[in-house]
């Protein structure tokens, strides 16, 4: 399995705060059999330009790659970007630097407020107009908003979906998380790891629960388009 969204690169958002941090958390991706994993820092568009962005994150991946010697094991990896929604970025040119390693895969994390049409449609721009293949970044936490909205996004077949694993580990949402899962439209996954404590690694227990609620192949497509994803990507 990939974990194809966390927040492992230290120092550089509000995921892992040292390289100490950094080298546990890789850790315990090994230590649950992870055999790739995509780094994917926060991007936005308010705070930094793609070029300081890209910069940091390059310091922040050798900071890292100096100490991988420490580890025993490390899964293989690549780097990308969470790119927060901003108006205006199906026109950007800059999109394709903040796509997913040498793929054109992107990882895109809509508004939280109030969503008006004019978002999605910008999302749905942008595969017309760069021809990237957008990646929608845990979609449970959008099913507040205007339902025909999601809706959009979720019946659109040019936009890959992806779910995190605490979206089927918790209690409250786990039976949410299966439905949604059995409708064949969970495309990929994350750990959304941010730290040691309350966002820790965890993808192995949710693939658990997946293994045992999986009777169409949700699992088996979930592992197809990580790995195309990835491989893409290096």
């Amino acid at each position: 399995m990939f974990d194809v969204h966390c927040h492992i690169l230290p120092g550089i958002d509000d995921g892992s705060k040292s390289v100490t941090m950094s080298l546990e958390m890789l850790r315990l991706e090994a230590e649950q059999g992870i055999e790739g994993i995509v780094f994917t820092p926060h991007f936005y568009a308010s705070q930094n330009s793609p070029e300081t962005f890209l910069s940091r994150r390059e310091q922040a991946l050798k900071e890292l790659e100096g100490s991988l010697g420490l580890l025993a094991s490390v899964p293989r990896f690549t780097v990308g970007s969470e790119v927060h929604y901003f108006r205006g970025m199906s026109r950007s040119d800059s999109l394709e630097s903040l796509c997913i390693g040498n793929s054109n895969f992107i990882l895109i994390e809509m508004p939280f407020r109030e969503w008006q049409p004019v978002f999605v449609d910008e999302i749905e721009e942008i595969s017309t107009v760069h021809g990237l293949k957008v990646i929608i970044a845990h979609i449970e936490r959008y099913f507040n908003q205007d339902k025909k909205l999601v809706k959009r996004i979720i019946e659109n077949p040019d936009l890959l979906i992806q779910c995190n694993a605490e979206f089927f580990i918790e209690k409250k949402t786990s039976s949410k998380a299966i439905k949604f899962l059995k409708k064949g439209r969970v495309d990929l996954l994350g750990s959304d790891s941010h730290n040691l404590d309350d966002r820790r690694p965890n993808l192995a227990e949710a693939l658990a629960i997946i293994e045992r609620h999986d009777k169409k192949g949700a699992l088996d497509h979930i592992n197809r388009m990580s790995r195309t994803v990835f491989e893409q990507a290096r």
